[in-house]
Formats: C-alpha cells, structure tokens, sequence
C-alpha cells in the first residue's frame, strides 16, 4: 500500500454536478432514511460510474488500493467504500454510512480478496511456503468492517475525524508511517512498532485486508525474488569495476549506473508491490552506495579527468593558429 494524493485526479463530474447520477441519488437516499423505512436504500449505483472507474484507475494506476495488485484484464474489480454505505459489522445498529455512497473521498479500487470475505490461508512469520499450503483457512476480508477507536459517526452533520478509524486509507495518511516490510523468508508485510506497542492502524489494516493471504504473500514473494536478484547483478559488476583500467571502468560504471535507475523504476507508483520495493531497495541501496563510495569515487575522479581533457584538447584545437 502506498500513498497517493486525491487532489492529482478531478472528481468524477457524475458525482458531483448537481443534476447527476451521485447527487440525486444522494437525495433519494436521505429520503428512504428519513422516512423511517426498514432495510437498506436500494438505489445505490453511482458510485458505479464509468467515469468513477477511470478516475481511479487513474489515480491508484490499475491496481489495487490496498495491496497493489493489478487488475487484470476481465477479473472483477470492487469499487470499494471506505466507510461502508450499507451496514457497519461492529455495529448491528448501524445503518451504514449511506450518505457517503457517492462520494467521491470515500470511494477506493480494491480487488475481491481486500474487499470481500473469504476463506484464505494467511501468512505468519518465520513460516514456509510448505508450512503456509497446510495451514487452516481464516475469514479475512473487509465486507462491512469498520472499526474505530473513537466515537461512531451515524449521519452527515458527524464529526467523521473523532471516529479514528483504524482501517488505513492511502488517499488520506501514509501507510508507511503504520507499516514496514521486514526482510526475511516470505514477504510478509508487518506493522511498525512504537516502543514495545504495535502500531494499532497497520495492525488492523493488515488483519481485515488480509494483507498476508497466501497467493498475495507468494506473488511479493517472487517480484521481490526479482528484485533481488537484479540488485545481486549490479552488485556483482561494481566489484568488477575496481579490477578494470579506467577507461573500462567508466563503461562499466555508466552499465552500473543504468542497470540501478532500472531497478529504482521498479518501486515507482505505476509498479506492482511498489511499497515493498521501495523499502527494500531504501535499505539495501544505503549499504551498497556505502560499501563501494570509495570506489564510485575514484571512478568519477577518472571521469572528470578524462571530461577535463577533453575540453582542454577542444580549446586548444579552436585556438587561432591551431593545426588543422
């Protein structure tokens, strides 16, 4: 998960002009509530959208909100309610958050398995591939889960901020601040600990996503396997570079040098599991910057002799009198 700013894309237009499809429907469900009627509103549908679709598929590039997987071409695609719109699972009393339906802050992509409950196989640490395929299945999923520390919002005047929720939407707090990725075995995304206390949002969000389900930790798995190995070839050609004469290094560290800005494309917003990428080569890019300054740096001392002389050489030749 990672975080992206709303403000980038416009508000879909069917949700927002005041003769659409989101405000007239908005009305309609305030109508149904207010009238005391049992049951749901049944209309809700706007947020449906197909401007609603490409907004978000613009803004979360094609993935997922919540774990970063892409949608494929043809697999279903939950327009997901942050707050959800019909019913609150911790609270039986609630109505849902229904005059938030079709608006646009509180709507979110996710695939099925964030957005619905499912019996999955989820993930621990120090497990195995082996161990994690024997494991018994758990409900996980969000449905209608809401869950707040503070005091529950029940219509539009609330004050929706006192409810601090602790399910982590990417479009309103950073994930990183509530997350971490620790390296070892399985790619296991973990909440951040302030002192000895986990972190409440990144644990809650992890266990009502779902966020270590099998499938999902063996896909981080391999990008990562990737990742890695990636970086092991770019490791391995710097320690060649100390060996070369200086003109072969230069060409070998411009190889480098690309084969990193490569590598560092991968933890960009538009790739898959880019959170996970990006706090691993966060790390391991400071270890091997460190471990080979030196050597960087007497490499680029040889490239700006050589640029040196190449420009001295150009200035006497332009000289008046010059041979030519």
């Amino acid at each position: 998960m990672r975080p992206v700013k709303r403000g980038d894309v416009a508000a879909p237009r069917s949700l927002t002009q005041a003769d659409g499809p989101g405000k007239s429907e908005a009305k309609l469900a305030r109508a149904h509530y207010r009238s005391g009627a049992a049951g749901s509103f049944p209309g809700f549908g706007a947020y449906k959208g197909d401007d609603v679709a490409e907004a978000m598929a613009k803004l979360f590039h094609g993935k997922c909100a919540y774990c970063e997987t892409f949608h494929s071409a043809g697999a279903p695609t939950d327009v997901e309610h942050y707050r959800p719109k019909a019913g609150v699972s911790e609270d039986a009393r609630h109505r849902g958050y229904w005059w938030l339906a079709a608006d646009w802050d509180n709507l979110l992509p996710s695939c099925i398995l964030c957005n619905r409950r499912n019996g999955l196989r989820i993930a621990s640490a120090g497990m195995s591939r082996a161990q994690l395929a024997a494991t018994a299945e758990t409900t996980v999923g969000k449905g209608n889960q809401f869950p707040i520390r503070g005091r529950r919002a029940r219509g539009p005047r609330s004050d929706h901020k006192a409810e601090d929720a602790l399910l982590i939407d990417p479009a309103r707090s950073d994930p990183a601040r509530h997350l971490c990725w620790p390296e070892a075995g399985l790619s296991l995304v973990a909440p951040r600990f302030h002192g000895r206390a986990a972190d409440p949002y990144g644990t809650t969000t992890i266990e009502v996503l779902g966020l270590n389900r099998q499938h999902l930790v063996e896909a981080r798995t391999d990008h990562l396997t990737m990742v890695q190995a990636r970086l092991a070839g770019v490791e391995a050609r710097l320690d060649d570079v100390a060996y070369l004469p200086p003109d072969r290094a230069l060409a070998a560290l411009a190889q480098v040098e690309a084969a990193l800005d490569d590598i560092q494309a991968l933890a960009q917003p538009q790739r898959p599991y880019s959170a996970m990428v990006g706090a691993y080569l966060q790390e391991r890019l400071k270890t091997l910057l460190a471990r080979n300054r030196a050597l960087l740096a007497q490499v680029r001392q040889q490239r700006e002799r050589r640029d040196a002389n190449k420009r001295a050489g150009k200035r006497s030749a332009n000289k008046p009198g010059a041979a030519r």
